[in-house]
């Protein structure tokens, strides 16, 4: 006599982490080119006011980093 136990919890929470981390992407998909547009103006705005400090880091880096942080505040909740 052979038994088949099926873990749907295990499985529930399988799906449930995978659906998150495609939602996160999606929303980072979204998220970044607003964020360039807004890093990148950030920059002219910082150019034309003629500040001589050089940022730490590159355009990219950091809308990437507003947009992990964005969306660190989505899944908050």
């Amino acid at each position: 006599m052979t038994f088949s136990i099926r873990h749907s919890a295990v499985d529930d929470a399988r799906r449930h982490r995978q659906f998150e981390r495609v939602e996160m992407q999606l929303l980072f998909l979204i998220s970044y080119p607003l964020c360039l547009i807004a890093a990148m103006t950030g920059r002219l705005a910082l150019h034309v006011s003629r500040r001589s400090t050089r940022p730490a880091q590159s355009v990219f880096a950091e809308a990437r980093a507003s947009v992990h942080a964005a969306i660190g505040y989505a899944f908050n909740v």
